[in-house]
């Protein structure tokens, strides 16, 4: 294994991490096993829209999560569209969503750092069309997408269709199965995600 994904050391997640911390305790482990980081998997936009005191003190942990990127070479920072309130209308949601996203990326930019919108079930971007407009209306070189087979299965979308909308901003993909039936994740390749026919397309 040459590159992992960081999301969480020692059980703690890696937005509680500070520049100082990763430089002294976590890239010496890194070195020791020869793996780099080609992701920071982070809980950015993992909140309720119309949560302002969470969003406030997001953009606070992306500048220093940007910088903890910077530092491991990474050049991306995984993303999420914010949770909805329940029983409203997630379209209805758009522009306050893609203006918060606008923020984040902005912060990105800054430190030039891409920051992947992962299609997370039951956030606002969980489904092909609405990944595909926040993506539009960002409008941001340091905003591209993660494509997730399994996530799209689950939420009942065509990962064929998906990735048809969503390709000309895929720049990473997790490799997760999923099947219809259950909405349960299997073995890769044995599910309903169509990992190989998309695998193909997005290497060519």
């Amino acid at each position: 294994m040459n590159y992992i994904s960081l999301r969480a050391i020692d059980g703690h997640n890696i937005s509680q991490f500070t520049v100082n911390t990763i430089q002294d305790q976590v890239i010496p482990k890194l070195e020791q096993w020869g793996i780099a980081v080609s992701s920071i998997g982070s809980p950015i936009g993992k909140i309720y829209i119309d949560d302002e005191v969470s969003f406030q003190q997001q953009l606070i942990e992306l500048e220093e999560l940007c910088k903890i990127a910077k530092l491991l070479n990474c050049d991306y920072i995984r993303i999420f569209s914010f949770y909805i309130p329940k029983d409203k209308n997630f379209d209805n949601y758009k522009v306050q969503v893609v203006e918060k996203l606008q923020q984040f990326a902005e912060i990105a930019e800054s430190h030039h750092v891409t920051l992947l919108h992962e299609n997370e079930k039951d956030i606002f971007g969980d489904i092909g069309r609405r990944c595909k407009t926040i993506l539009d209306e960002v409008a941001s070189d340091h905003f591209k997408a993660i494509f997730d087979f399994a996530n799209f299965v689950q939420c009942g979308e065509d990962p064929q269709n998906c990735y048809d909308l969503l390709s000309q901003y895929v720049d990473y993909i997790h490799i997760k199965d999923a099947v219809y039936k259950d909405n349960v994740n299997v073995v890769c390749g044995t599910g309903d995600g169509q990992i190989a026919a998309i695998l193909k397309q997005f290497f060519q």
